[in-house]
């Protein structure tokens, strides 16, 4: 098979798979949605998008945070984005999720939209057991921020995720020092401040976690971030993984330290319960 015949080929399957996906919206027959999940896709815009929650492990987490949300009295916060485009909706589970994640290891959230440095805003402030309140910012990079300009201008964002024997070049790290950049206008200096990152790239955090968070903190040679004072408000980066387990979703948070953080390094209730590390300490 020639190069022209291969990418008729990849275009031809891409066109099945197109067909295909474009059958199948709305979560299949068989999960069962409970009441708060039906509320909120009852009202989706994005419900022709595509099948979440396609699986029963992710209808039942989703039942969990939206429990958690309302029990937090953040359910009619979260309902608009929720129900928005399916780009917005991820957002907001990443952040319940990360919520859920925090008050589940004993950090209560004692305010939710918190004022960092004015007049910027904060996913939460937690309260955890050492008495030390945390400012948290919560950031979702997405697959959509990795496509070329060429890509977006031919419509690639308005396709699936996954395409048919699609294949491309990733640098993950990036993605950390831009969350990074992006997040730290929002740290005010008098109280610890801690990021993390929950992504939906093409190839996630999740993989090979360490490598990507020494290259984009650690290593001067990818000016990593924590390897100078430049961002001394923020006291660590923490990368939220989840991954299906038995019947349920499992979530774990793995926290890297900025040795550079001035006055609010995080508090030792978090770097023990999170195992806070620094990769590779910077050359002073």
């Amino acid at each position: 098979m020639n190069r022209d015949e291969l990418l008729k080929e990849i275009e031809r399957g891409r066109r099945e798979h197109a067909a295909r996906d474009a059958q199948m919206k709305g979560p299949p027959p068989g999960v069962r949605l409970g009441p708060l999940t039906s509320t909120i896709l009852s009202s989706a815009h994005w419900k022709d998008e595509d099948q979440y929650p396609a699986f029963q492990v992710y209808t039942d987490e989703c039942e969990t945070l939206l429990e958690f949300a309302q029990a937090q009295g953040q359910f009619d916060r979260y309902f608009g984005d929720l129900t928005a485009t399916g780009r917005q909706r991820n957002a907001a589970l990443a952040e319940l999720r990360v919520a859920y994640h925090l008050d589940q290891n004993g950090f209560r959230i004692i305010e939710w939209k918190p004022v960092g440095l004015a007049p910027k805003e904060g996913e939460f402030l937690i309260l955890g057991q050492s008495g030390e309140k945390t400012f948290v910012e919560v950031k979702g990079p997405s697959w959509q921020s990795e496509l070329s300009d060429e890509e977006i201008n031919a419509g690639r964002t308005k396709q699936t995720k996954n395409l048919y024997l699609e294949a491309r070049a990733v640098a993950p790290w990036r993605a950390i020092q831009f969350a990074v950049e992006k997040a730290y206008e929002k740290f005010a200096p008098n109280i610890p401040n801690l990021l993390v990152i929950a992504d939906d790239l093409f190839v996630g955090l999740q993989y090979g976690t360490e490598i990507m968070a020494s290259m984009a903190l650690y290593e001067k040679r990818y000016q990593g971030r924590f390897t100078a004072p430049d961002y001394e408000r923020l006291g660590g980066v923490g990368i939220f993984c989840m991954e299906p387990d038995g019947g349920r979703v499992k979530y774990e948070i793995k926290l890297f330290l900025n040795p550079f953080a001035s006055t609010v390094f995080l508090g030792d209730d978090l770097v023990k319960v999170f195992n806070g590390q620094v990769l590779t300490l910077p050359v002073r």
